[in-house]
């Protein structure tokens, strides 16, 4: 099975909203809105600042756009319906967030038009994520910056003792649903040959806490996929997610990956 998220708006409905319901778990998680703060608030753009994310998904990570330091507006671009829909839904008392269907590798802003740009979790599902990377050199103004963050998806990991069967559902979920897990140690070079400036690099260490609620998703979607494709029988896929809700309620389970954000500036003219 090839990556969803790279053909999301291709996939059936279905799908496309236990995504968005996955996705809306994963951003509203403290440690997670956490992660995002630590990168997001050294960032300032001039007052009357435009902020584009690039991959918006639920839109809650665009709406987070306009506490950056100088931004007045803000644009996701994401390719599924659903995914836009529900954004708009969630945040249409906001008149300077808006929410557009589109391409990340082909936006059709104008060149030199944006301040901000921010990929974040966009370009682990990007084939070819060189294309997204020159679009954001293309329509970001001189001295506009461009914010990466990515997981670092070789480090996820459930397991608490050789041999944890839990561990195996996550690295065939991560295996089954990220185009490349290595992103995060490429993208230096990606940038430099784009044109741009890099700027500070973090890492970010992310553990599952309280009630896991973004990793049993990722439990439940691995033990689901592998019943789908024959790999467990369904009564032992239900029993692994069983098993993980149980370690939730025991505190027993362990949930952990790093993720890295990158910044880097368009050259001033």
């Amino acid at each position: 099975m090839s990556d969803p998220y790279s053909d999301l708006a291709g996939q059936e409905i279905s799908v496309q909203e236990r995504i968005a319901e996955a996705m809306e778990a994963r951003c509203l998680e403290p440690a997670q809105k956490e992660i995002r703060d630590s990168y997001l608030s050294d960032l300032h753009v001039p007052d009357g600042g435009f902020a584009v994310e690039l991959g918006s998904g639920t839109g809650h990570i665009t709406q987070e756009l306009l506490s950056v330091g100088g931004v007045e507006r803000a644009l996701g671009i994401e390719p599924s319906p659903v995914m836009v829909e529900r954004s708009r839904n969630s945040f249409a008392s906001e008149s300077d967030l808006v929410f557009e269907t589109g391409d990340a590798k082909a936006t059709d802003l104008e060149d030199s038009s944006v301040d901000l740009v921010l990929a974040h979790t966009l370009l682990c599902h990007v084939p070819g994520p060189e294309d997204v990377v020159s679009e954001a050199f293309r329509i970001l103004k001189p001295g506009g910056i461009l914010a990466i963050c990515d997981g670092d998806y070789d480090t996820a990991t459930a397991q608490i003792a050789d041999f944890d069967p839990l561990d195996q559902l996550v690295r065939f979920m991560i295996n089954q649903n990220v185009t490349n897990l290595w992103i995060m140690r490429q993208i230096g070079g990606l940038l430099t040959q784009a044109g741009f400036e890099l700027g500070r690099r973090r890492g970010h260490g992310y553990v599952a806490e309280g009630e896991a609620t973004y990793f049993l998703t990722v439990i439940d979607r691995g033990a689901d996929r592998m019943a789908e494709t024959g790999l467990l029988q369904p009564e032992t896929a239900q029993a692994l997610k069983s098993e993980a809700q149980t370690r939730v309620s025991e505190n027993t389970f362990f949930g952990y990956m790093s993720y890295v954000s990158q910044i880097a500036r368009k050259p001033a003219i």
